[in-house]
């Protein structure tokens, strides 16, 4: 049994609407990266009707990558628009992956339907557009040594209302829109991306800048992350920045 007395909580946001087949390898690989460190980890499925306390919870998880589950999904997030509000400005870490990053925005909007209100913690909106983004991006960003490598598919474009920080400077790839080098939005510990698949597992060293901020958060203080034996981990992310193998 871990001696360890590190725990965190990881709050999954609507699984039962917002589904993708890479969501859930994400939450797990937060939790496996944590556990390998002996931090314990519990997640809560948040679904339809579920209230939120915002204080019970050091990580929180939105995905999904179907618009079409938009609106339904907002009518129960609206229902925790105020504790999400407030863990967001408190700097509890959150990752808002493709609907989860619009939802995250003042607003969308889908074809032949009026403007959706969203939470508002990103200063963005988004629109269905006839053109289709797909492929690999690669980008750096302001809290991270390591550049940031994905893929996005999708025809659901999102735009800056004022000057938000974005999540990534791309140097590869197609950006938030047609004429723009930058991808995702970041609100305090709060990043909101179109990067699909199993992002946290494929880049290990965002995984961690979020279980190392969850846990700043949560004791309020600096939490060295051991070292781990994840030469895997590595590779993979190797691959998909320089698109050659590494292995002898």
């Amino acid at each position: 049994m871990s001696t360890n007395p590190l725990k965190l909580k990881i709050a999954y946001l609507y699984p039962d609407i917002l589904q993708s087949f890479c969501d859930e390898a994400n939450v797990n690989a937060f939790c496996k990266r944590a556990n390998w460190r002996d931090i314990e980890t519990s997640v809560t499925l948040i679904q339809a009707n579920d209230k939120v306390q915002s204080s019970k919870y050091d990580f929180y998880y939105i995905g999904g990558n179907n618009p079409d589950s938009l609106d339904y999904a907002l009518k129960f997030l609206k229902q925790n628009d105020d504790e999400l509000k407030i863990a967001a400005i408190s700097g509890v870490p959150m990752l808002a992956v493709n609907c989860g990053y619009q939802l995250f925005g003042n607003y969308y909007q889908l074809l032949d339907k009026a403007q959706a209100q969203g939470l508002g913690i990103f200063d963005i909106h988004s629109r269905v557009s006839s053109n289709l983004h797909c492929g690999n991006i690669l980008g750096s960003c302001s809290f991270l040594k390591n550049k940031v490598a994905g893929f996005v598919n999708y025809n659901i474009f999102s735009y800056y209302d004022s000057n938000p920080m974005p999540f990534l400077n791309l140097q590869k790839g197609q950006g938030n829109n047609d004429n723009d080098k930058t991808e995702g939005a970041k609100f305090s510990n709060v990043i909101g991306t179109h990067i699909q698949g199993a992002l946290l597992a494929q880049n290990p060293h965002l995984c961690d800048h979020f279980i190392s901020t969850a846990l700043k958060v949560k004791y309020r203080c600096k939490i060295p992350l051991t070292p781990l034996c994840d030469d895997l981990e590595w590779y993979s992310y190797r691959y998909l920045v320089d698109g050659k193998s590494y292995l002898k």
